[in-house]
């Protein structure tokens, strides 16, 4: 799926006014002068007032176009698109799903419901009760087709949720299914980056 298939499976959700920012891949002093990050830019689309007035949500493009390392159970591979939502306030969400949208692509992680990505709101924004996030069904969107069929491949879409120092603590001693359930059942406020923790 391109770039322009996923806009359009996006209008539906998220609406006509949309903007779309690209973002280039951060540069790792550390990393050795050979390697390279892949890719070395992707692109998030920005829809205002979605899902609702004082909320924005934010989706990666052309994720897709990159491996998971995670098939179906014919063998297919399993693409991956990102969504998230913040308050309209807090632009730098867009930043966090680009940071999260370059660990997927790194190739460096199995991308499934209920994964980990460390530090990926820390990175942006450190003074935020929220530092890291966790990867899950999409909730908030009712028109998004989340589970799309091309054939040779199936392309999914993962919300990325921000979570705290202790609950992702808690997601690594008693897994990211009863994190996820705790969120769920405190009712946890997941557009707000300094909401207080549920564990």
């Amino acid at each position: 799926m391109d770039a322009q298939q996923t806009a359009s499976l996006l209008r539906d959700p998220l609406g006509e006014a949309t903007r779309v920012v690209r973002f280039r891949a951060p540069v790792d002093p550390e990393a050795p002068a050979d390697s390279e990050v892949t890719p070395d830019e992707v692109a998030i689309v920005i829809a205002d007032a979605c899902p609702a007035t004082g909320f924005a949500s934010y989706s990666t493009l052309d994720l897709a176009r990159f491996p998971t390392n995670v098939t179906a159970d014919d063998g297919r591979p399993i693409r991956t698109e990102l969504i998230t939502v913040g308050r309209v306030g807090f632009r730098a969400q867009a930043d966090v799903l680009a940071r999260c949208a370059f660990a997927v692509a790194g190739g460096s992680m199995h991308v499934l419901p209920n994964s980990l990505i460390p530090g990926a709101v820390a990175a942006v924004d450190d003074g935020r009760a929220m530092k890291h996030v966790l990867l899950v069904v999409p909730f908030c969107w009712t028109d998004l087709e989340i589970l799309i069929d091309e054939g040779d491949a199936v392309t999914t879409w993962l919300q990325v949720v921000p979570i705290s120092d202790s609950e992702f603590e808690f997601a690594t001693r008693s897994g990211t299914d009863a994190l996820f359930a705790r969120l769920e059942a405190a009712g946890a406020d997941v557009s707000d980056i300094d909401r207080a923790p549920v564990v």
